[in-house]
């Protein structure tokens, strides 16, 4: 009876009974590979589901059938896998049980709605040429070659290789010519994080990641709406590249689970040593709902996706140097290669005050001016698309930090106690006199207003009007050194200043460009940025040193603890035990 229905399946669309994806890695009649791990069969089954409902049914059973299609017909993969989870691996072992279920089709291309023997290609896009070479297509072209399934039905060429049937897989990478022409119904773009971020020709359609999907998105929507994939692959490399904001936009609803893991860094003295261990923690999404039908997304540390791997593994990656492990093997980014804050994490833990100004830039009544304090106000004044943004700083008190031994450093404790900005509208850009009104303003909430600077643009009227009445001005145009200032308060945690997501996202997105300035990104903006920094600078640079009040430890997050435990009323650094260090000397790691 199962024999009469399978051959009246083949009589329908199938020359072949596709086996399913377990069979086709593991089994010698086809792959031949180890075991995948669950994750990866996962993916390796939502980038290779190319039947339609009905066929699934018919081999599957209604139960099984149904369910499958639901789980795994997907039009976008995004997968934010750690560096050595064996993404490529995955991919090349989708691509080729996507061209063996094509195979198993009599018509594949009049299976989906085209003239019978139309092209059907796949393409896997690398960043360079090289990777594309040695990385995708040699892999792929491996497990074709020692297939015993495959044999007689392809040829292998330079960059591609031709199937039976019109079906062609494709190497290629982002620095040729679009592949238009091509009937794709599968684009996998490998490291897409890996890509450019920016257009340096001012071509608005250059190779960006951006463009590069939408692309490829366009092509496979257009030729195979219904079943086409496109699929992202990468680990992150900075927060709110491309791979980290796409796999963002497409979730509606997710559980966090935050894991931990304690480190042992030498086995061979007692776990409770001093110093002899350290602990990592990241964030682990649960996706609850999507904002669009038709996803798959997942992000997953190295040591959870590849069955060959396990956490410590990466000990001494994660001891060296944390931020990069974090990045390549967590998938948890802290900071963009060209980044000028490289911790995105220290910029976060100095916003730990409430912004008392609401929307209307209107004072909170609870908040109080200390009339003890000379406060410092930078504006940076809006050009015709840009925000204005004003921000108010003071030194909170000056400390002695010990540096080397031997040698103690004067350095300034800084708050930032209110940022206010304004929208350009549609009518025209900043009304610069509401501006000047907001400033004037401040002496009469009890501010001691001991310096106001603006930068250059349009700045001078409204310079001589807040002198005219008694208000001290000057013109800073905030620059590298300038954050170079604020990047040594944030790092060394002495700076205080508002949790606006809006300055966050300024400070984070700075880089350094090619002129060794301090810049936005293109269309982001920098202006309440570049406010801030001015107002500390201001702080920092007005402010007397007074060095003989008492001293607090150097941190927002604790400012009630004392140091009178320290000698001298001086900040310490703790040295590295000597067991630890002749450990880690012969390891080469110090």
């Amino acid at each position: 009876m199962f024999n009469e229905f399978l051959e009246a399946l083949q009589d329908d669309h199938f020359n072949e009974t596709p086996v399913d994806a377990r069979t086709f890695v593991e089994g010698e009649a086809y792959l031949g590979q180890p075991p995948l791990s669950d994750i990866q069969y996962d993916i390796v089954e939502a980038m290779s589901q190319i039947y339609r409902k009905e066929d699934l049914i018919n081999i599957m059973g209604e139960e099984e059938g149904t369910r499958y299609y639901d789980k795994y017909t997907k039009n976008e993969i995004i997968l934010q896998l750690g560096k050595g989870s064996g993404k490529d691996f995955t991919s090349t072992v989708a691509c080729s049980y996507i061209v063996y279920k094509l195979l198993c089709l009599k018509d594949p291309a009049k299976y989906f709605g085209k003239p019978s023997g139309d092209a059907i290609d796949l393409i896997n896009v690398a960043i360079n040429a090289q990777q594309a070479k040695n990385v995708f297509f040699k892999g792929f072209k491996s497990k074709i070659e020692r297939s015993p399934w495959f044999v007689g039905k392809y040829y292998a060429k330079a960059d591609s290789v031709e199937f039976d049937k019109s079906i062609t897989v494709y190497s290629g990478h982002s620095e040729r010519e679009s592949h238009e022409g091509l009937n794709l119904l599968l684009a996998v773009l490998d490291e897409i994080s890996g890509f450019a971020s920016e257009v340096g020709t001012g071509n608005e359609q250059g190779k960006t990641a951006d463009n590069i999907y939408k692309a490829f998105r366009g092509s496979v929507d257009s030729r195979f709406p219904d079943l086409g994939k496109v699929v992202l692959l990468s680990f992150p490399r900075y927060p709110g590249d491309f791979i980290s904001e796409r796999y963002e936009d497409v979730i509606a609803e997710k559980e966090i689970i935050e894991r931990t893991h304690k480190f042992t860094i030498n086995p061979l003295l007692p776990e409770d040593s001093a110093d002899n261990s350290f602990e990592i923690s990241w964030d682990e999404d649960q996706i609850i709902s999507y904002k669009y039908p038709g996803v798959f997304a997942l992000k997953r540390p190295t040591w959870e996706v590849n069955p060959t791997r396990k956490i410590d593994d990466f000990m001494i990656a994660f001891l060296t140097d944390l931020g990069d492990a974090m990045m390549r093997f967590a998938c948890v980014p802290t900071f963009a290669s060209d980044a000028f804050f490289k911790q995105a994490d220290k910029v976060r833990a100095c916003m730990t005050l409430r912004n008392p100004v609401d929307n209307f830039r209107r004072f909170d009544e609870s908040f109080k001016p200390d009339p003890t304090k000379k406060y410092y106000v930078h504006a940076d004044l809006a050009q015709k698309h840009d925000k204005c943004a004003v921000a108010i700083a003071h030194v909170d008190k000056w400390v002695n930090i010990q540096v080397i031994n031997n040698y103690e450093q004067v350095a300034p404790i800084v708050v930032v106690d209110a940022v206010a900005w304004w929208e350009p509208k549609v009518e025209g850009p900043v009304n610069l006199s509401e501006v000047k009104q907001w400033i004037q303003n401040l002496r009469r909430l009890g501010f001691d207003i001991g310096m106001v600077s603006f930068d250059r643009w349009q700045s001078f009227d409204i310079q001589n009007e807040l002198k005219q009445v008694g208000m001290r001005t000057d013109t800073v145009s905030v620059a590298k050194k300038h954050y170079e200032d604020m990047a040594m308060l944030v790092y060394e945690e002495r700076l205080a200043m508002p949790a606006i997501d809006l300055l966050f996202d300024e400070l984070t997105q700075l880089k350094i460009m090619k002129n060794d300035r301090v810049d936005h990104p293109r269309k982001k903006s920098k202006d309440l940025a570049d406010a801030v920094c001015g107002a500390i600078f201001g702080a920092i640079s007005h402010t007397p040193k007074n060095i003989d009040s008492e001293v607090e430890v150097h941190t927002f997050r604790d400012r009630s603890k004392r140091v009178d435990e320290l000698p001298d009323n001086v900040i310490q650094y703790k040295p590295m035990p000597d067991d630890v260090k002749d450990y880690l000397d012969r390891l080469n790691l110090l």
